[in-house]
C-alpha cells in the first residue's frame, strides 16, 4: 500500500491574480472584463497541474449578476488578448473530475499563455505605468493651464475670437486622450496663454496689478453684485472639499457593511480616518478596483475620497442587494465627472443609510458638532 502524500499547491491563487492584474495594466482591459477574469481565476482548483477554469458561465453569471452572453464576450476579449484558451469539451461543456483524490479531467479555460508571456506581460506593465505616470502629470498640466485660460478669458472681458479658440477647442474631459494628444494640447495652451498675457500687457489697461499677490482687482463696474476680486479657480482640494461635505466619520461608520467591520477590528483599532482608508485600499483591489483607477479618483478627490467613492461603490453593488452592477466602473466614472462638476457624495451616503435602514426610517440628519476634513 502506497503511503499518501499531501498534494501541495502547483499554482498558487495569488501569482495568478498578480499576473492577470499586470496583464490588465498592459493590455488596458476593460474593468468589467478585469472582474470576470478574477472570477473565472478563483475556481482553479489549488492541485491543479495548468491554470483552467472550469467554471460555467451560467454561475459566473448568477455571482456577477449579469446575462451570460456577456460573460461570454468577456471571455472571448481574454483570448483577444491572448491571455486565455478555451479547452472546453463539445458544446462548450466545463467539467472536472476527480479518482482518489487526483484530478484526472480538467476542461475549460485555460490560463496557460497568460503564465507563458509573464516577463512580457510584466515589462508591458512598467513601460505602461510609466506612461500613466507621465499622461497624469500632463493631465494634471492641462488642467491647470485651462484654470488659468478661463481666469484670462473673464478678465479680459470681450476678446476676439482667435484669443479664446483654445479653450473652445479644448475638450471638456481629457484625462482619457492619448499621450501624444496630452502634451501637443498642453503645447497649445501654453502658446494660447502666452498670447493672451502679451495682449493684456500692450493694452495697457485690461489686466490690473494688485499690491496683494494672490489676487486680481476688476475693472471698476456698476453691478452690485459682482464680486471686485476674482476667487481662484476650483482645486483639488477644493474638489475634495465640495465631495466630501456633510460626510462625518459617524455617518461612514453607520454605512459600513459587515466585512469592512471585520477588517477594521481585526487591525486592531476602531473606526477612524485611517483605518476605513487602509481598509478601503485593500477591498478596492478585490472587488475589481485596479491600482489606476485609485489613482485617478486620488488625484480628483484626495485619499479619502477615494476611500469614500470604494466604500459607495462595495456598499452599494449588485452583491449586496445594491444597483451598482461594475463598482470599478462607477468609480472611474465619478472620478471623471469630479473633473468637471462638484461631487456631492452626501447625497449617495444618505440613499445608502436610507437604504440599509429601511424605507421607514428617516434619513439622517446633519451635527454640525462633527468636525468635516
Amino acid at each position: 500500500m502506497e503511503k499518501e502524500q499531501s498534494i501541495e499547491p502547483q499554482l498558487p491563487p495569488g501569482e495568478l491574480h498578480r499576473v492577470l492584474r499586470l496583464a490588465a495594466v498592459a493590455r488596458s482591459l476593460p474593468d468589467a472584463v478585469l472582474v470576470t477574469g478574477h472570477a473565472l481565476l478563483r475556481y482553479v482548483p489549488r492541485d491543479a497541474d495548468q491554470p483552467i477554469s472550469p467554471a460555467r458561465v451560467q454561475d459566473l453569471a448568477d455571482e456577477r449578476g449579469c446575462d451570460p452572453r456577456t460573460i461570454r464576450s468577456h471571455i472571448r476579449r481574454l483570448e483577444a488578448y491572448g491571455l486565455v484558451v478555451d479547452r472546453s469539451a463539445g458544446g462548450g461543456r466545463r467539467m472536472i473530475q476527480r479518482r482518489r483524490g487526483r484530478i484526472v479531467v480538467l476542461q475549460g479555460i485555460d490560463f496557460s499563455p497568460m503564465l507563458a508571456a509573464v516577463e512580457k506581460i510584466e515589462h508591458a506593465a512598467l513601460q505602461a505605468e510609466i506612461e500613466f505616470d507621465e499622461r497624469r502629470r500632463l493631465a494634471a498640466r492641462v488642467s491647470e493651464l485651462k484654470r488659468q485660460l478661463r481666469g484670462l478669458v473673464a478678465i479680459g472681458g470681450d476678446m476676439p475670437p482667435r484669443d479664446t479658440a483654445a479653450l473652445d477647442v479644448c475638450p471638456s474631459r481629457h484625462r482619457g486622450l492619448p499621450l501624444r494628444e496630452l502634451a501637443a494640447l498642453v503645447g497649445r495652451l501654453e502658446a494660447a496663454i502666452r498670447v493672451l498675457t502679451d495682449d493684456g500687457e500692450d493694452a495697457g489697461g485690461r489686466i490690473f496689478s494688485s499690491d496683494q499677490d494672490d489676487e486680481i482687482v476688476r475693472p471698476i463696474t456698476t453691478e452690485k453684485d459682482e464680486n471686485p476680486v476674482c476667487r481662484p479657480q476650483r482645486s483639488r482640494s477644493a474638489a475634495e472639499a465640495d465631495a466630501l461635505r456633510h460626510i462625518t466619520l459617524d455617518l461612514l461608520a453607520a454605512a459600513l457593511p459587515v466585512d469592512w467591520r471585520v477588517r477594521i477590528e481585526r487591525s486592531g483599532g476602531g473606526v477612524s480616518w485611517a483605518s476605513l482608508t487602509a481598509t478601503a485600499y485593500e477591498r478596492a483591489g478585490e472587488i475589481g478596483v485596479t491600482d489606476v483607477i485609485w489613482a485617478e479618483a486620488q488625484a480628483e478627490l484626495g485619499r479619502l475620497g477615494a476611500a469614500v467613492l470604494v466604500l459607495l461603490a462595495d456598499a452599494g453593488s449588485i452583491e449586496r442587494r445594491g444597483t451598482i452592477r461594475c463598482p470599478a466602473a462607477w468609480i472611474r466614472a465619478m472620478a471623471a465627472r469630479a473633473e468637471s462638476e462638484p461631487l456631492r457624495l452626501s447625497q449617495n451616503l444618505f440613499g445608502l443609510l436610507h437604504r440599509t435602514r429601511g424605507a421607514d426610517c428617516p434619513c439622517p440628519t446633519l451635527v454640525p458638532s462633527h468636525p468635516q476634513t
